[in-house]
């Protein structure tokens, strides 16, 4: 299989070196969201809700931060032809959906802190500690497209099966809400809607792997 580099080896080679490390940034970015998300489930359950605040503020930083970076991707770079049409396109593509992982890791967390007075059941970590997992490979999956497609390709398939996981729990969760009497209809509607958010990481991590997927047949 090809790599990102070599498919995207003509137009402006200096600007395609700075958008490759603003992309390992991007991703790095994704990861540190996600793995700062799954302590703040643990802090929740653990009651520590000082830290909780805390890494929410880390959370919302890493996010405001993220947006600098795909701003300067799409204004200094995208937008001064370093690639050609098509591969422009790929490009902007995958930082959109990259974003959105981040996006979702700040939603998460933000509804974590509008149910912090109430103590989650422990699917909520688990949930979160999947997605961050997701991420994890995320990370090394856009590493791997600057030198192996093959290797990229297999991390995102390794990303499904995380999220298979993680939906099988916001399923068990799901059932424990709506059949067991140790819940509130207030808590039942929080805890639902906040694990949704917390999967929503997962997901959307998923879906990035998907669209790596997409360039790497695309470009083999």
């Amino acid at each position: 299989m090809g790599t990102f580099s070599k498919i995207f080896g003509l137009g402006d080679k200096e600007l395609q070196k700075e958008a490759d490390k603003l992309l390992l940034k991007l991703s790095k970015a994704i990861q540190s969201a996600s793995a700062k998300l799954n302590v703040c489930a643990d802090d929740w359950r653990d009651g520590k809700k000082k830290h909780l605040n805390d890494l929410e503020s880390e959370i919302i930083s890493l996010e405001r931060e993220a947006d600098e970076v795909k701003d300067e991707l799409f204004e200094k770079i995208f937008s001064k032809r370093a690639y050609l049409p098509q591969q422009t396109q790929d490009r902007h593509q995958l930082v959109i959906h990259m974003d959105s992982v981040i996006d979702a890791a700040e939603e998460a967390v933000r509804m974590m802190l509008i149910g912090r007075k109430y103590k989650p059941p422990k699917e909520i970590h688990k949930i979160a500690e999947k997605g961050w997992i997701c991420t994890d490979l995320l990370q090394d999956a856009i590493k791997y497209l600057f030198t192996d497609f093959e290797k990229s390709v297999e991390y995102t398939l390794k990303i499904d099966k995380v999220r298979e996981e993680a939906r099988d729990l916001q399923f068990d969760l799901l059932e424990r809400l709506f059949n067991d009497d140790d819940f509130s209809s207030k808590e039942v509607t929080l805890f639902r809607a906040i694990s949704e958010r917390i999967l929503r990481v997962a997901i959307t991590a998923e879906e990035t792997g998907d669209f790596i997927r997409t360039i790497a047949v695309r470009h083999t």
